[in-house]
């Protein structure tokens, strides 16, 4: 076979198998660019997914206010002494006169709680910074004291301080059983979640449905400011230490998420 016949022959051959290949692909479906419909994540999403809940979700706070009804004071004597002994001596005197002072004034034992009991030695040095081989012993007791007069808060802390009470961490106000106020406070949390979830759908033309979800933070108990006071040792017998009680707070803050309903 000459060589010009043979080239022939392969040029049939290979215009057949293009023809078998481009018969195959002619049962897929083709788009306006040609060639396969690619699939895209959207009609995906559109051929398996739900359609999503059209919802509102909004904070509510509400806050609520008293007077406060009980008093918490934390007091008690600092000695210090060479002698370790001494410091402790000199420290149960004074602490057994603040105790005696307490019950005179009828505080019960339930209302007493010792906080702190503490010693430690202090190494003593001379205007040069070098130690002088001295070592001063500090003790510390401290109670805490829950007054239910508040009315007693000022006459408690003078005659302590009149008895020997050196130490005094402070003075906070609460109330006794915060339950009523934070109902309050959750009420009006409520209602300000309500209002506001309200105002959003008027605005945009939709109407709330039901409740689908709501939670709460809790309530934050927000006690007047602690009223610090210090005693140098013996009071002066000036009369009653001035305190005010101020006002006791409870904060509530709530979630909740609404329906749209369906016009």
């Amino acid at each position: 076979m000459s060589t010009q016949n043979r080239n022939k022959l392969i040029l049939v051959a290979l215009a057949g198998l293009l023809a078998i290949a481009l018969t195959g692909c002619s049962g897929l479906p083709t788009w306006a660019g040609g060639g396969p419909q690619p699939t895209t994540l959207t009609s995906a999403l559109q051929s398996g997914g739900e359609q999503m809940p059209r919802t509102v979700s909004v904070n509510g706070v509400g806050m609520a206010s008293a007077p406060p009804d009980v008093a918490f004071i934390q007091l008690g004597a600092e000695t210090i002494h060479t002698d370790a002994a001494q410091a402790i001596s000199d420290n149960t005197e004074r602490m057994t006169a603040v105790m005696d002072v307490l019950k005179a004034m009828e505080i019960e034992d339930k209302d007493i709680q010792t906080v702190s009991y503490s010693m430690w030695i202090e190494q003593v040095y001379d205007r040069e910074g070098q130690p002088t081989g001295e070592t001063r012993h500090h003790v510390v007791n401290q109670v805490r004291v829950r007054l239910r007069d508040l009315s007693k808060t000022g006459e408690l802390l003078q005659k302590a301080l009149e008895a020997g009470a050196n130490n005094v961490g402070g003075v906070s106000f609460s109330v006794a059983d915060p339950k009523a106020l934070q109902q309050k406070a959750r009420d009006q949390a409520i209602a300000d979640a309500r209002s506001k979830a309200e105002q959003l759908a008027t605005g945009l033309g939709a109407q709330l449905g039901a409740i689908r979800q709501a939670s709460e933070y809790g309530g934050v108990i927000v006690p007047s400011a602690p009223v610090e006071t210090f005693g140098g040792g013996v009071g002066g017998g000036g009369g009653p230490v001035p305190v005010s009680g101020g006002e006791f707070s409870v904060t509530v803050e709530i979630q909740v998420v609404f329906d749209i309903a369906e016009l």
